[in-house]
């Protein structure tokens, strides 16, 4: 907010490359978590077809005791080499794969080597100053829109893996950027960004799992498909429309 109580536009102030750069005392602001394959979407995905809420466990294992105190939810952990959940598991990080669960009101719990890592960081690290947003491609537009009318500094955290950045992921942030600063995408513009995510997983993608290569080109580059933006209150991510922000 400007001195004369005027909307100022939202920049970028910062970006962080890898979850593990987080700093100790995240700045005030609002953080926006990037992990664009595959945690963004599947989140985004979990919430579009009906999940009341995406719990994001501090540790991968944590989700069958969650699960057993909440009997109703459906769990998200790793995935068996035929591209099934993993025993005792109900779905894993596909944002296609979970387009086959009964979602509707239902609880998941879910995280992810990088980007619900980044969540739960930021869960831990940040103050009362701090929101925590979930972006990608797939709402990218609708972040964008929400960061916009909230008219403060914005971080975005491109997870990256292993604590190096990755293309993928600084695709995402740059487009939610653009989206903030341009004049809107063009067509063009899309098929830009999606040919670019494409390259970016490189040619040995095109040899993976049809799962694997359906949430690519089916889904995560699907730039807009979805309008709806996680937001973290507490453990859980849920649709920002539903909560005051």
């Amino acid at each position: 907010m400007s001195a004369d109580g005027r909307q100022t536009e939202p920049f970028v102030e910062t970006l962080i490359e890898g979850c593990e750069n987080i700093p100790a005392e995240p700045t005030p602001g609002d953080y926006v978590v990037v992990d664009v394959t595959h945690f963004s979407a599947t989140v985004a995905e979990l919430l579009a077809l009906g999940a009341e809420y995406v719990h994001v466990t501090d540790e991968r294992g944590d989700e069958p005791a969650y699960q057993e105190d909440h009997p109703d939810s459906l769990i998200g952990g790793g995935k068996t080499d035929d591209y099934e959940p993993n025993p005792g598991y109900d779905f894993f990080n596909s944002p296609s794969y979970v387009q086959q669960l009964d979602l509707d009101g239902r609880p998941t719990a879910m995280t992810s080597t990088n980007g619900g890592r980044a969540v739960s960081t930021l869960r831990e690290r940040g103050g009362s100053d701090v929101e925590v947003f979930v972006g990608g491609y797939t709402n990218a537009a609708a972040v964008a829109d929400l960061l916009e009318a909230r008219g403060r500094p914005v971080t975005i955290v491109a997870s990256g893996s292993s604590g190096q950045p990755t293309p993928d992921d600084t695709l995402g942030a740059a487009l939610i950027d653009e989206c903030l600063h341009g004049d809107g995408l063009t067509d063009r513009d899309r098929e830009r960004y999606a040919r670019l995510l494409v390259t970016a997983k490189g040619p040995r993608y095109e040899q993976k799992h049809e799962i694997r290569r359906r949430d690519l080109h089916e889904f995560e580059t699907a730039i807009d498909s979805r309008s709806v933006v996680p937001v973290l209150r507490g453990d859980r991510l849920v649709p920002a429309s539903r909560v005051d922000v």
